[in-house]
């Protein structure tokens, strides 16, 4: 049997699988507060390689000028759509039920004769 060398230093502590390397945070991270609010305010792309951003965070205020390459410039889009999905999902069942209530009072005022063709003349 062959001694194997272990690759792994002596004095050090296994990582386990769970976690993860730290690393820094992404746009969308206030630097200040370290919230995830960060929203760009201006932004026009550099050349065809880099983006330039103002970011602004909602909770502190702070804001901040970036320079990204292309990567990180779509990988903050696609966090920002992530955080939109849920609002988006949020106002559209607001909508439905607002527009429901609205048919629902308009029915009652048709049956109650309340209304008439007149009403919906110019």
């Amino acid at each position: 049997m062959r001694h194997r060398p272990n690759p792994r230093p002596q004095n050090s502590r296994p990582t386990p699988a769970f976690e993860q390397a730290p690393h820094a945070p992404g746009l969308e991270v206030c630097p200040a507060c370290d919230t995830d609010f960060v929203v760009p305010l201006e932004w026009s792309a550099i050349e065809d390689h880099s983006w330039w951003m103002h970011l602004r965070c909602a909770q502190c205020e702070h804001t901040r000028e970036v320079t990204v390459p292309n990567r990180e410039a779509e990988r903050y889009d696609e966090a920002l759509d992530r955080r939109a999905d849920p609002i988006a999902r949020a106002v559209r069942k607001l909508d439905l039920e607002r527009m429901a209530a609205t048919v629902e009072s308009l029915i009652i005022a048709l049956q109650r004769d309340l209304i008439g063709p007149a009403d919906f003349a110019r």
